[in-house]
């Protein structure tokens, strides 16, 4: 019976293709400094004799050259759209940005951040992928966005990706987010264990649709037919107050924060007579009660999934992309009443 061939070792793939073991080694890894000429070659015959990369050994292996060399750092680029309406997001983004580059120094690379748009110094979507290349970037994390983007003329043949949110209407890559469904539960459990028994979800329209309406899927599952969600393209004052007069919620849930103005100025006091909670403790005005979506946890997260992409070799749109979810936290602050004390009417003086 005849003894089935073993794959080459590296050294024996550069010895057959006359090439140094660190070359061979690169183009295998798509590092630009090698030809693109050589590195389809390498590559090519790579396949062919069933050469396979040992993705540990090569993390074993850039541990001890980071060791040996600790100024080198390799570059992984965060990208974000340049969006006049971006303003709201941008504390969330810097905290994410700053989780991010913290991680992955500790990774030993470096970020830097790009941004997509038509006005310098941002980049046109198809020209980014190749100053990427020609930089030896070999990964990326693209932040929440503010709106999802069509990125189906980005090249991401040769990079190591992943997107924050459901940021991409095309392609699907690999997703870090908040877990919006099961933070929305825990928070309506925390205010239902204070003895909040009407809460009601006050939503601009864009914020549930860019998190695939996680946030109102999980508030209807866990109230039913109560207080019905306001969830509108806009929602100022008027519509406000009248939807407040309709429903009388004992608690505010939402992202917008002036809605405890709105309740002042009709003579609703906060937290004695109805509470609110914030969506995102990173947008909040003032101290109050909120969901920590741990924005540095998320931009960890991303690098860290990024970097083990890049340690197997995994570039492209994936086949089967997956979601990483982190729940957010809850964090007591002064728009609740407390639990102990609680008093169900919301009426006004």
């Amino acid at each position: 019976m005849p003894i089935a061939s073993r794959a080459p070792t590296l050294r024996q793939l550069a010895r057959r293709l006359r090439l140094s073991v660190a070359t061979v080694s690169e183009a295998l890894r798509d590092i630009p400094r090698v030809s693109a000429t050589t590195r389809a070659r390498v590559q090519r015959a790579a396949a062919q004799a069933g050469y396979e990369r040992n993705a540990l050994l090569g993390a074993a292996l850039s541990a001890v050259r980071r060791a040996r060399h600790r100024h080198y750092r390799g570059t992984l680029a965060l990208i974000d759209t340049d969006d006049a309406n971006h303003a709201q997001y941008v504390l969330f983004h810097q905290a994410i940005v700053a989780g991010a580059e913290e991680r992955a120094q500790e990774l030993g690379f470096q970020t830097e951040l790009f941004w997509i748009g038509s006005r310098a110094p941002a980049l046109p979507l198809t020209r980014l992928p190749g100053i990427l290349h020609a930089r030896g970037i070999g990964g990326a994390v693209l932040l929440p966005f503010n709106a999802a983007q069509d990125f189906g003329d980005f090249d991401f043949k040769r990079l190591a990706a992943v997107q924050m949110d459901h940021c991409l209407l095309r392609p699907r890559l690999h997703t870090v987010m908040p877990d919006h469904y099961l933070s929305m539960h825990g928070a309506l459990t925390q205010l239902a264990a204070r003895g909040y028994r009407n809460p009601g979800l006050c939503l601009e329209e864009r914020k549930d649709t860019r998190v695939k309406n996680k946030w109102s899927a999980a508030f209807h599952s866990f109230h039913g037919g109560r207080a019905p969600a306001l969830v509108a393209p806009k929602i100022g004052r008027a519509e406000f107050l009248a939807w407040f007069a309709r429903h009388r919620p004992d608690a505010i849930v939402a992202h917008r924060q002036e809605i405890m103005d709105w309740l002042a100025s009709a003579g609703f006091a906060v937290p004695t007579q109805v509470g609110f909670f914030n969506l995102n403790l990173t947008e909040r005005l003032a101290p109050c009660a909120g969901l920590d979506l741990g924005p540095q946890r998320l931009g960890a997260a991303a690098i860290e999934t990024v970097v083990a992409m890049l340690h197997r070799h995994e570039r492209g749109v994936p086949t089967h992309p997956y979601t990483i979810a982190l729940e957010a936290v809850w964090h007591d602050g002064p728009t609740l009443r407390d639990g102990a004390t609680a008093a169900p009417a919301n009426t006004p003086p």
